[in-house]
């Protein structure tokens, strides 16, 4: 199943995927995502060429994501 760019799906994707690369030992799973969101909040809003409109939507998205993330064991 193909997951198209920036929809919840894909964030979560990304999410998750980081974090089972990324072992941070002794942070909580709160600090984990939190450390994501900010990372890919940061590529959004300044590395990523799109319009405003899907910025706008992609971010929206990314924190849904996080947040479910955050009260749900993942």
């Amino acid at each position: 199943m193909t997951v198209l760019f920036g929809t919840v799906e894909y964030f979560k994707q990304e999410v998750l995927r980081y974090l089972s690369v990324n072992q941070m030992g002794r942070w909580t799973k709160e600090d984990e995502i939190s450390l994501v969101y900010s990372k890919l909040e940061n590529e959004i809003l300044y590395d990523f060429v799109c319009h405003e409109k899907l910025r706008i939507e992609c971010l929206k998205n990314l924190t849904l994501v996080c947040n479910k993330l955050k009260t749900d064991n993942y």
